[in-house]
């Protein structure tokens, strides 16, 4: 039997949804795996959370007294004095929606460490949270919405390439997930939001507002050499734009808010969407199930890639089911095809020996 970890939490605006992300699969892999919980708290400190079974026990964090735990080379050792190995590591869950569990910093951790994780890469995970250096690399297959990058250092310079973009702007966090910090505005408010935006992320993105659009999702992953794809999702928002609200906070089971699976789409559009969304994957090479959403105009009948999601709520499983796939059956896919351990080389030369 495999020793899985199932690493859930992390110093991101996401925490708590990976805390019920983590505790949800762990849970359901208990029955046929060894499987250890660990909690990587706000500190993004690891910690031993086996004697946790109740998601309200971390409703206050500050009380859970949780034993520190890092690991090395393929093993977990906890921390005291000294160090004391607790098992072999065959394989990571990597539930941290946002932060660092999703922009690579984990997947670098434990690839340095020789153990295999079941999501993206480091380079792959950075590329796709970094929603507009994520547009620039699949630009050339799939439309993207304008936009312009702004940081405290060109802020003074973007006023007339925001202008290009027309009154209606959605002002967004270049690098949180989940629609936090999104907002509409236009050319008299941008930069309040921009600044409130500079409080949680180094930069923000600004987007040409498509008016009448309606968004869908499709997630994806990879199965010995063969790309799997869910059904479509069309997400419903009371609002113009999906909120974190509508994400997590309307939907007790953690799905989502309200939402049409399969979408109600015809064949032309949803062949559009399997093509893209296979073409994303494969282009950004990424791994585990990824969630792509996009942004369909209405008006001009277009179909933009909006972002994506490498490690989606609940790992995306309410998308597979309705293809046939259990959520069992997807997370044990997942881990029969981890991220094997980046091999780095090495020549050996004669340039120490010689005097500098």
């Amino acid at each position: 039997m495999k020793n899985l970890c199932v690493v859930f939490g992390g110093a991101s605006p996401e925490h708590d949804i990976s805390i019920i992300t983590g505790m949800q699969l762990a849970k359901n892999l208990a029955s046929k795996y060894s499987v250890t919980k660990i909690y990587l708290g706000l500190d993004n400190k690891f910690y031993l959370a086996d004697k946790v079974d109740n998601l309200s026990a971390f409703a206050n964090k500050e009380k859970l007294n949780l034993k520190p735990v890092i690991f090395y080379n393929g093993a977990m050792f906890k921390l005291g004095f000294g160090l004391k190995k607790i098992m072999d590591v065959d394989c990571i869950i990597n539930c941290c929606h946002g932060g660092v569990g999703e922009n690579g910093d984990l997947s670098a951790y434990f690839n340095l460490n020789n153990i295999k994780t079941t999501s993206a890469g480091a380079l792959a995970s950075h590329i796709a949270m970094d929603k507009q250096l994520a547009k620039l690399v699949v630009g050339d297959i799939v439309p993207t919405v304008p936009g312009v990058l702004v940081s405290k250092f060109n802020i003074n310079n973007c006023a007339k390439q925001i202008k290009k973009l027309g009154n209606s702007l959605i002002v967004k966090p270049n690098s949180l997930g989940s629609s936090i910090g999104v907002k509409a505005c236009n050319n008299s408010n941008y930069l309040d939001q921009i600044q409130a935006i500079f409080v949680m992320n180094d930069e923000a993105l600004v987007e040409k507002r498509i008016e009448n659009l309606t968004e869908y999702n499709q997630a994806c992953y990879i199965d010995n050499g063969k790309l799997i794809l869910s059904a479509i999702e069309n997400p419903i928002s009371k609002n113009d734009f999906l909120t974190f609200n509508d994400k997590y906070l309307n939907n007790a089971k953690q799905k989502g808010g309200d939402r049409i699976i399969p979408a109600k789409i015809d064949t032309e559009l949803k062949n559009k969407i399997c093509a893209y969304t296979k073409a994303i994957y494969t282009k950004l090479n990424l791994n585990g199930v990824v969630r792509i959403d996009y942004i369909f105009d209405n008006s001009t009948q277009t179909l933009y890639f909006n972002e994506v999601n490498t490690i989606p709520g609940s790992m995306a499983f309410y998308l597979y089911e309705p293809v046939g796939i259990d959520y069992i059956t997807l997370i044990e896919k997942q881990i029969q095809n981890a991220q094997e351990i980046k091999k780095y080389s090495y020549f050996k030369t004669d340039v120490l020996n010689k005097k500098i």
